[in-house]
């Protein structure tokens, strides 16, 4: 009854978001990579359960199945067959692990801090970061990571605080799920492999039972390695030689094109240094991003006080992992020269030791005699999220922070905003909605159709996706390589964000076709 009492709150804001994705999740488009995607993982199913080898020389087996083989199996137990109810399910499934991966966000935060609304604040730093919560429905790549990555540290927290050997294992079980969903994950085991070096080293020295250490670091490897190679297929014929194949093809992604990066185009595999840092100081809240940086010199400073307390088994050294695992893949990719792009998308799973750092500083800044302050610039930049979130939905994806100038189509000219190309889907739809003839012929640049298959099927019909020398009667855009305006004269549809379009409809006539 304690305990229920304890996570009653957490549970709350749960269940309140779950109710909220049951009736927003099919608002939200088909973004870019999302077929991709699907058909990864049926090859990867069809490796796994038919026999089919075409995963062996497969262009997408560096990518991680641990997320992707899931939905299969739910595509395949719920009979799903149409296109649109297929990836509607992916769209929820992705949103409730995000959501669930939140709540063990809550466990962890009231074990550190002992307080609900420390704890339930943790929560909404997760939930109302707008890029990340609109990308916890059509991003299966980096939101599920991002989430395991946070269960990974809520299971670590609890291992190390308690010694206990079910909790090593578990938390060897978390870690080598997480890598089977993206291989950067390598850095969580090897980042708590260093920890228990640390506390069996220091053991030997206090002389308080090194073996059982031993023991328990054997395990969690061993429970790592066993769940790690039997989640991801591409594993299983070759372990060691295919994952340093697969890690070296990840650290130098394949992917080349043009890239808008503050005003400027830059080809993805040569943007500036500091292309990932501007991109997560103009994108995260302020509010949270100050307090995150405040954590993060606060712990630093406590280390350089008791270096050797800061590497004791205490709270204070979970912070400094967290720094750590802030710091280490932004800096592992600018040293291995890593190919990024689309924002910083890649690393949103850096965000989740961020917020534990914010939480640590809001926590220290609230015992202060002044903490009304800081109360009360969290609630302020609570309500100003929820409004954000609530008038630009489901566009959330495209938030950047007060940082950055709102004059007229400013951001557009300046940075990628809805690079994957979701909105498609409203476009399509208004169209739809607004053109009563039979056949509708529409181009879209970048040249992606996706969103046509979310549609219902009558409008599907209807819909014909033509060139640019095929007379169509619409032209869509989401200004993707091409920020600048257009010269077609007839505006018949625009989407605007932070007052800047983000997708428009081109009304095509017969001489402009």
């Amino acid at each position: 009854m304690k305990k229920t009492k304890l996570y009653s709150p957490g549970l709350t804001l749960l269940f309140l978001f779950v109710v909220i994705s049951l009736f927003t999740f099919k608002d939200y488009g088909l973004s870019w990579d999302e077929p991709l995607t699907k058909e990864m993982a049926h090859v990867y199913y069809d490796y796994a359960f038919n026999g089919n080898h075409k995963l062996l020389t497969y262009s997408e087996r560096d990518h991680g199945s641990g997320f992707e083989l899931p939905l299969v199996f739910l595509e395949k137990i719920f009979h799903l067959s149409d296109e649109k109810g297929i990836f509607e399910m992916r769209h929820l499934v992705t949103n409730l692990f995000f959501l669930f991966s939140a709540f063990c966000g809550y466990l962890l935060f009231y074990r550190l801090f002992k307080k609900q609304w420390i704890a339930c604040l943790g929560f909404l730093l997760l939930v109302l970061q707008p890029r990340i919560y609109a990308h916890s429905f059509f991003n299966s790549k980096d939101i599920p990571f991002l989430s395991m990555f946070l269960v990974s540290l809520a299971v670590c927290q609890v291992a190390f605080s308690t010694k206990k050997t079910k909790w090593y294992i578990l938390l060897g079980v978390a870690c080598g799920y997480t890598c089977s969903i993206r291989i950067t994950g390598i850095l969580l085991p090897a980042v708590f492999s260093a920890l228990f070096c640390i506390d069996i080293v220091t053991a030997f020295i206090t002389k308080e039972k090194p073996l059982a250490l031993i023991k328990q670091f054997l395990l969690f490897t061993a429970s790592f390695s066993g769940v790690f190679i039997l989640s991801w297929p591409t594993l299983w014929s070759n372990p060691v030689h295919n994952f340093a194949e697969c890690y070296g093809m990840m650290s130098h992604f394949r992917w080349v094109g043009d890239v808008l990066f503050n005003g400027t185009t830059y080809p993805s595999n040569n943007l500036p240094w500091y292309y990932i840092p501007i991109w997560f100081c103009i994108s995260t809240p302020i509010v949270w991003l100050a307090a995150g940086f405040i954590g993060i010199v606060w712990s630093l400073v406590l280390f350089l006080k008791q270096p050797l307390a800061g590497i004791s088994n205490t709270s204070n050294r979970f912070y400094l992992v967290c720094v750590a695992l802030f710091f280490l893949p932004v800096i592992m990719i600018l040293l291995l020269h890593s190919v990024v792009y689309d924002d910083w998308r890649h690393v949103y799973f850096i965000y989740t030791p961020f917020v534990i750092l914010a939480l640590f500083a809001i926590n220290k800044l609230s015992e202060w005699k002044g903490r009304w302050i800081i109360l009360s610039l969290c609630v302020v930049q609570v309500v100003v999220l929820g409004v954000f979130m609530i008038k630009n939905h489901p566009f959330q994806s495209v938030y950047l922070n007060e940082f950055i100038s709102r004059d007229k189509e400013h951001i557009r000219k300046s940075f990628e905003m809805d690079y994957w190309a979701s909105s498609h889907k409203q476009g399509l739809e208004y169209i739809a909605a607004h053109d009563t003839a039979a056949t509708i012929r529409v181009w879209i640049y970048p040249d992606l159709e996706n969103n046509i298959s979310m549609l219902p099927a009558m409008d599907r019909k209807r819909i014909i996706k033509v060139d640019k020398d095929e007379h169509p009667d619409y032209f869509i855009t989401t200004f993707r390589t091409h920020p600048g305006d257009y010269e077609y004269p007839q505006v018949f549809y625009d989407i605007k964000v932070l007052n800047s379009t983000i997708l428009r409809i081109y009304k095509m006539s017969p001489t402009s076709k």
